[in-house]
């Protein structure tokens, strides 16, 4: 699975476990969808709103930490 497609689902995790704050829900809502189609990029995401940069450096430290354990 690429960087990207982990990205969005660990993000859709997040949505669905409520630790998105819902004023940025439909913006990470649209950026899984992107990224899981290959629209869009991690590099993509540089430069976009505090929020969502802080979702994103959340969701893959999920990643890492999940990926230690195994």
């Amino acid at each position: 699975m690429s960087q990207e497609q982990q990205l969005a689902t660990e993000l859709n995790n997040m949505l669905n476990e409520d630790r998105i704050p819902l004023s940025i829900s439909e913006d990470i809502h649209e950026i899984c969808e992107r990224l899981q189609s290959g629209e869009m990029n991690i590099n993509d995401l540089q430069g976009s709103d505090a929020f969502i940069v802080e979702a994103v450096e959340e969701a893959l430290n999920r990643i890492q930490q999940n990926s230690k354990r195994q």
